[in-house]
């Protein structure tokens, strides 16, 4: 199986591959520059070529970069957009240099505005980012945990903005937190198997590329996007075990963005952990 972690590429990005191989983990996800400013880091084609001959060489994939968490493009506010629009444009144009399958990001928050006014400023920013990043990389939609004004938090909400916007490149991360935290419940084979249903029947499952494990620390549909350590939390060994045995996900690659034993965010005991449960 796939599994692998969020780590940090602090000092190049081919420092991530030594990263993610010191915790026993064979895919991974990073940050191309700092996930709470708009400055753009300069990376040179030098640096590309080096951690794209490291990852063929570690035999590691797939690799996924996290957007901003300043991004917002459900937004009204001109200028709060465009950044959004610019960063995310720019982030997938990297993912194409480097090699990685797309982008993963949150759509963000309508604030005060009327619902609808929001799922129509993301898909035009949608539709705008993927005109101005041309290549094969996906723009990734993380569902959310449903707290008061995120959109992209239902099945519905993702349906539509996949049918909207109308591009084979849309797809959607499955976090297993803020998807239980959504209330759709994750515990059981049977619970996972009427959640994928109805994902299915609403988002498609061929758009299902990766997700994101982390247990969670409220019960189903608390809306509290707090990760827990895989065992640990409301979704449990068991849930895990669970999801980790389904036939529509087990060929997915796992993203691990948990707080860490130590608190220093994913670990070795976390991505061992969840490969002992997926035996």
């Amino acid at each position: 199986m796939k599994i692998g972690a969020h780590v940090s590429a602090t000092g190049g990005i081919a420092t991530a591959i030594d990263r993610i191989l010191a915790i026993g983990g064979n895919c991974l996800q990073i940050f191309v520059s700092s996930p709470r400013g708009w400055a753009k880091r300069a990376i040179r084609d030098e640096e590309v070529e080096s951690f794209k001959s490291k990852l063929t060489n570690a035999k590691v994939g797939p690799v996924f970069i996290h957007g901003l968490y300043l991004a917002n493009i459900a937004t009204d506010q001109a200028q709060l957009r465009e950044q959004s629009i610019d960063a995310l444009s720019w982030a997938l144009t990297v993912a194409d240099r480097i090699g990685a399958e797309g982008v993963i990001y949150h759509t963000g928050s309508k604030k005060d505005q009327d619902h609808a006014a929001a799922m129509d400023n993301v898909v035009s920013a949608m539709q705008e980012i993927l005109a101005n990043a041309p290549g094969a990389s996906q723009l990734i939609i993380e569902g959310s945990a449903g707290h008061i004004g995120q959109v992209g938090t239902t099945f519905e909400e993702l349906g539509e903005m996949i049918t909207r916007v109308n591009s084979d490149r849309v797809k959607v991360c499955f976090d297993t937190c803020h998807i239980f935290q959504a209330g759709y419940d994750l515990r059981t084979t049977k619970a996972i198997d009427e959640t994928l249903a109805r994902f299915n029947e609403l988002v498609g499952l061929d758009r299902l590329v990766v997700l994101h494990a982390n247990d969670a620390k409220k019960e189903l549909g608390g809306h509290l996007d707090r990760h827990e350590n895989i065992g640990q939390g409301t979704l449990g060994e068991s849930g895990f075990r669970a999801l980790l045995h389904h036939s529509k996900l087990r060929t997915l690659p796992w993203i691990l963005e948990v707080p860490g034993v130590d608190g220093n965010g994913p670990d070795a005991e976390n991505v061992l952990k969840l490969q002992q449960l997926a035996q």
